[in-house]
């Protein structure tokens, strides 16, 4: 018996599959100054209606590390960075970070160590400071500096928590890397605060299921590891529908996905039955990171997006003042504008003309002004929907095979899922001239999709023939090739084998896995080939966990 759960910006929704059936679906109130308070309660309504509190894991999409971010409640942090020579990235980090000496080259060769009175100076100037971020370029090949200043940081500050560069990320970004290990410090108090309430509430009513939180690559953490890589929790509602329309419309056909709930729209594109991936990580504030993505555009426009004017300009959106006043509410909102155009039957309809009626202008009626405020509200999606389109056309190209047969992503079709689709879907597939499908659980597809997640972890190997070594960043290990005619072949063995140790130590089943980076050179000295440097990057493959995806 699998519990999603989905803490949205209005609702926080359950739903508890078993054997491939939904048998539950819970709705209720988001409590923005508590969001405990609301996951409870939705845990309790399940826990009524299906009659058992024996999950067989229970995994949670959570806005926590997204609302830290977008409300600027997150720590300052004591940043760290050892660049070497000849590479300035401070305009291109989120803030000042204090530049050390040490130097690993290319090779994974220690050219320059740490220097101990500059961690001294560090400390001092990050005095403030609770959580640290260490980060070295190159580091992935050799973490060897990193742990150094990571031992002195502790010893001079006792921080309560470090992230380190290296463990983050495996890939060779320094910038991308950098800013994945300060926002993931950023948010490291905040997360754990929540996750502790999480395990004790669940504990004081006789929870003992395991923990899961999802990724923003659709794949899913034991709580425990993401207490160290909060980061990896933001963007997981988009994540979330994603998932949950993987799990109840599998179709090998290009289309885009909505997800419209009360707060925003989130976009996605689907080729082959999975979505497009962010390429080289997610933006997070702006700035570059190596975060794995889904590649989403989100938008501020949903069922309970301000409706106003603003000299004499009528504005939809992004800002929620609260609920429908169909249901209560103080300010009109996009879903009284359904409600009066008859495209939803939700609240009271006279309280939602009434929301038109205080809108209206130049004499309209509230039916003329609900039509002029859902054509806006589409406008809006429409417009976004081309513009990704345009930059997905536009991205650039790096294989001869997408030169030679095309790279266009063309879509003719519409998926939508949350709890507006019904009423705004149809009215943009009708303006975009294209298909469309609403999934009979699509309301709460969120809560789906982070119930069927299927855990994940990944792994970055590199092998050096000529040094005669092989690192694997994510466990901090730098070991002797036992062959110098080790092979591509060979390090994808061997990286199947750690990420199999690694997938153990976290808790999560290896299941089917997949290659998402190989790269194989070779070493030039004295006009001859001496041997090769190879990467290989493999992961537990994101998906879901459903045999019969048609069940739901």
């Amino acid at each position: 018996m699998l519990l999603g759960l989905d803490v949205g910006g209005t609702f926080t929704d359950g739903a508890v599959i078993v054997d491939g059936k939904v048998v539950s679906v819970v709705k209720t109130p988001t409590t923005h100054g508590n969001l405990l308070k609301g996951i409870l309660a939705a845990v309790d309504q399940v826990v009524e209606e299906v009659g058992s509190r024996h999950f067989t894991r229970i995994a949670l999409s959570t806005t926590i590390v997204t609302n830290a971010f977008v409300e600027g409640d997150i720590d300052q942090v004591g940043l760290c960075i050892m660049p070497g020579p000849g590479m300035e990235i401070k305009a291109a980090l989120p803030v000042e970070p204090y530049v050390l000496s040490g130097y690993i080259d290319h090779r994974g060769r220690v050219l320059n160590g740490p220097r101990q009175n500059e961690v001294i100076e560090a400390c001092r100037q990050f005095g403030s400071c609770d959580v640290f971020a260490i980060s070295g370029k190159f580091s992935v090949r050799n973490p060897c500096n990193e742990l150094a200043v990571v031992q002195w940081v502790k010893e001079l500050a006792s921080p309560d928590h470090i992230t380190i560069g290296s463990e983050v990320s495996g890939n060779l970004n320094f910038l991308r890397r950098t800013n994945s290990a300060y926002y993931n410090a950023a948010v490291w108090r905040h997360f754990n605060i929540f996750a502790t309430a999480v395990e004790t509430a669940l504990k004081a009513r006789g929870i003992k299921a395991p923990v899961y939180v999802l990724k923003a690559d659709g794949g899913t953490l034991p709580l425990l590891v993401a207490r160290d890589y909060p980061i990896e929790a933001i963007f997981t509602g988009p994540a979330a529908s994603v998932l949950g329309i993987m799990a109840m419309n599998p179709t090998d056909i290009p289309f885009l996905s909505l997800d419209i709930g009360g707060t925003t729209t989130d976009i996605a594109l689907w080729q082959n039955g999975v979505p497009l991936f962010a390429e080289g990580g997610a933006r997070v504030g702006g700035f570059a990171t190596a975060l794995r993505a889904f590649k989403l555009s989100s938008i501020g426009l949903g069922g309970d997006s301000l409706v106003y004017q603003t000299r004499g300009v009528l504005k939809v959106g992004p800002m929620r003042l609260g609920p429908a006043m169909a249901v209560g509410g103080q300010s009109p909102t996009v879903t009284d504008a359904m409600v009066v155009a008859g495209l939803v039957d939700f609240g009271n309809r006279e309280l939602a003309i009434e929301a038109m009626r205080q809108v209206a202008f130049d004499g309209r009626t509230p039916r003329e002004m609900a039509d002029i405020v859902l054509r806006a509200a589409v406008n809006i999606i429409s417009q976004s929907i081309g513009d990704m389109l345009v930059q997905q056309a536009n991205k650039p190209v790096y294989r001869v095979a997408d030169v030679v047969h095309g790279t266009r992503f063309t879509v003719g079709h519409i998926i939508g899922v949350g709890g507006c689709a019904a009423g705004l879907v149809p009215l943009v597939a009708g303006h975009l001239g294209l298909t469309y499908d609403l999934p009979k659980q699509g309301m709460v597809a969120n809560a789906i999709g982070a119930a069927v997640a299927r855990p994940t972890v990944d792994i970055t190997l590199r092998a050096d023939t000529v040094e005669g070594y092989y690192t694997v960043a994510e466990l901090g290990i730098k070991n002797k090739l036992s062959s110098s005619k080790f092979t591509l072949a060979d390090a994808y063995q061997l990286a199947a084998a750690h990420l199999a140790e690694l997938a153990t130590n976290k808790g999560i089943s290896l299941d089917v896995t997949e290659i998402i980076q190989s790269e194989e050179f070779n070493v030039i000295q004295g006009f001859r080939t001496v041997g090769k440097i190879m990467t290989c990057r493999l992961q537990v493959k994101p998906g879901v966990l459903m045999n019969n995806k048609e069940e739901l």
